[in-house]
C-alpha cells in the first residue's frame, strides 16, 4: 500500500504550511521521545505536504499569468 497523509488535502498554500510546521513539530516531539522510527515516518509526510504546497502555488501562478496575459 503506498502513502497515506494524515491530513486532509490542503486548499491553500497556508494549510499546507500549517500542516508542515504541524508534522515538524510532532517529528521534534517523537525524536525528543527517543521514538526515531516515527519521527522517520513523517518525513514522508512532510514531503508529501511540501508537493501540496508547491502545487497550490504553480495553480495560483498560472492563474495570475492567465488573468494579466503574460
Amino acid at each position: 500500500m503506498g502513502f497515506r497523509s494524515n491530513f486532509s488535502r490542503p486548499t491553500s498554500a497556508r494549510e499546507a504550511s500549517n500542516n508542515i510546521r504541524e508534522a515538524k513539530a510532532s517529528q521534534k516531539r517523537h525524536r525528543d521521545r527517543g521514538d526515531h522510527t516515527a519521527a522517520r515516518d513523517l518525513d514522508a509526510e512532510i514531503r508529501h505536504q511540501e508537493s501540496e504546497k508547491k502545487r497550490i502555488a504553480d495553480e495560483h501562478d498560472r492563474g495570475i499569468r492567465k488573468i494579466w496575459g503574460s
